[in-house]
């Protein structure tokens, strides 16, 4: 009975490893348009595929991403992997790898086009919650 015990509490200690891993939300074609709804919720987006070298150098810093903007009301960091989940990357129409966007309220708000360095993306993310925060967040009248 301990042993079931011990090994009961190492998979449950595993498991919240893995979700404490990175706070950086993975989307699919079933949860992308509800999670991307949510009001008064700027997500910034990372499109991507496992096989693309440009994307592969950027998955530490998005997870550092992630994990730098825990807690910051109005934003979240998330991942759309565009080999399983076609849809989503169709009606995004993302056309290269990888492809960083945000959206707020169910609706492409900004293409990223700046540096990838966590800074930079981090500062992104921040000024683009504060404006739409200054806006009311109507993604019409904020301006990034």
């Amino acid at each position: 009975m301990k042993g079931i015990s011990i090994f009961a509490l190492l998979v449950m200690s595993a498991a919240c490893l893995v979700a404490v891993k990175g706070d950086v939300v993975e989307l699919t074609d079933s949860t992308f348009t509800d999670k991307v709804k949510e009001k008064d919720t700027l997500w910034f987006i990372k499109f991507f595929a496992p096989w693309c070298g440009h994307c592969k150098r950027l998955a530490p810093t998005w997870e550092e991403l992630g994990k730098a903007l825990e807690g910051e009301d109005g934003v979240e960091v998330a991942t759309v992997d565009c080999t399983t989940n076609k849809a989503t990357c169709g009606k995004a129409d993302i056309r290269s790898y990888p492809t960083l966007k945000l959206f707020l309220n169910g609706e492409e708000y900004k293409k990223y086009s700046g540096p990838r360095d966590l800074e930079s993306l981090k500062a992104y993310a921040l000024e683009g919650a504060a404006e739409v925060a200054k806006a009311g967040t109507n993604p019409d009248e904020a301006a990034l």
